[in-house]
């Protein structure tokens, strides 16, 4: 199943569903902040570093800034994927509650259909034919008498 597939579900359902998936996007957003923060602090203590003449010290800080870009980086695909997968859910969400969950298979249907009110009748129906030619034709010989 597909992380976008919500249209087996009824429509509380599937706005649970939808619901999980904006909690995500938020929690993800708070990460990639406070991922952002620390690509900043490590950056400003890189430079701080090298302005001390401190080049063990500053690669050490280069490390986990590259590191905590890499973070960033990762949360910001993560983050472009989530919300992509929300603005679908959302659509789908939408087009669910106007149909109201209902999804109607027309075999099915016609099967039942067919079950409740039975198969045509195709000799009764060309019997009942015959009879009102066989009606009509004697109205027409009554006429020209």
């Amino acid at each position: 199943m597909l992380d976008t597939d919500i249209e087996g579900m009824d429509p509380a359902q599937a706005s649970d569903y939808v619901l999980a998936f904006l909690t995500t996007v938020k929690q993800t957003q708070k990460a990639l902040s406070e991922a952002t923060e620390e690509t900043s602090l490590w950056t400003r203590r890189v430079a701080l570093a090298r302005g001390k003449g401190e080049e063990g010290l500053a690669a050490q800080a280069q490390a986990r800034a590259s590191d905590a870009l890499a973070r960033q980086t990762a949360l910001e695909v993560e983050l472009a994927d989530l919300k992509a997968t929300v603005a679908v859910l959302k659509d789908k969400l939408a087009r669910l509650r106007l149909t109201g969950g209902r999804q109607v298979d027309a075999d099915l249907l016609l099967a039942q259909l067919q079950v409740v009110v039975g198969e045509k009748d195709a000799l009764d129906e060309a019997m009942k034919k015959e009879e009102a030619d066989a009606a009509l034709d004697e109205l027409k010989k009554k006429k020209q008498d």
